[in-house]
């Protein structure tokens, strides 16, 4: 089975680079850089002040970047979990693929109060595992490019199944029922990826 914190390491730099505060930060700094151009041209003055702007602005963008990481990992990390699941969706969406299923799910782990209550005390593995299951599937569907939609019907019966469950049991009955169920689709080789999982990603 594909290594549960090694995923956690992997989505923990993606946030890094692709986070709110990164993606705020790589907007900004080009735009002052522009301006440190344009005014060393007219005014040295000015280009100091804007230079002391930019620092300034590159301090700011990697403290965003820093609250980004350490909110993620609050609660038993459901916040890098929160992070895979919308950018899963948002590729399941690239491909064409339009699922009510999938949509609860994400919602859940982003929206229920209940389950970020439970978080905060515990962690629920099966959450962690349709997530980064989710996670997986996405991003080996969408490597195929336009066939990645049939990668994704093919390979996605045990994680639907699962996920319909999940809104069925309580959540100390889903960690009994479904964790093993994962875990073990995780393990088996995708019957449309001849290459595994495990390449796609790493």
């Amino acid at each position: 089975m594909l290594n549960l914190e090694a995923w956690f390491r992997k989505q923990s730099w993606l946030l890094l680079w692709k986070g709110p505060g990164a993606v705020s930060s790589y907007l900004s700094v080009p735009i002052l850089l522009i301006c440190v151009g344009l005014s060393a041209i007219c005014s040295t003055e000015s280009a100091v002040a804007i230079l002391c702007i930019l620092a300034l602005n590159i301090i700011i963008g990697i403290l965003l970047i820093l609250v980004d990481e350490i909110g993620s990992c609050r609660s038993h990390r459901l916040g890098l979990l929160r992070f895979a699941a919308a950018n899963s969706r948002c590729r399941i969406e690239k491909l064409g693929v339009k699922s009510k299923q999938i949509d609860r799910f994400v919602d859940t782990v982003c929206l229920n109060p209940e389950l970020e209550h439970t978080f905060r005390r515990t962690r629920l593995q099966s959450v962690e595992l349709m997530v980064q299951a989710l996670d997986i599937l996405s991003r080996t569907a969408s490597r195929y490019g336009c066939r990645g939609r049939k990668v994704f019907e093919v390979n996605k019966d045990a994680l639907m199944s699962a996920m319909w469950s999940f809104e069925c049991l309580s959540f100390a009955d889903a960690e009994e029922v479904l964790v093993e169920q994962l875990k073990a689709w995780l393990n088996d080789s995708p019957p449309y990826d001849p290459e595994g999982w495990a390449l796609a990603l790493f």
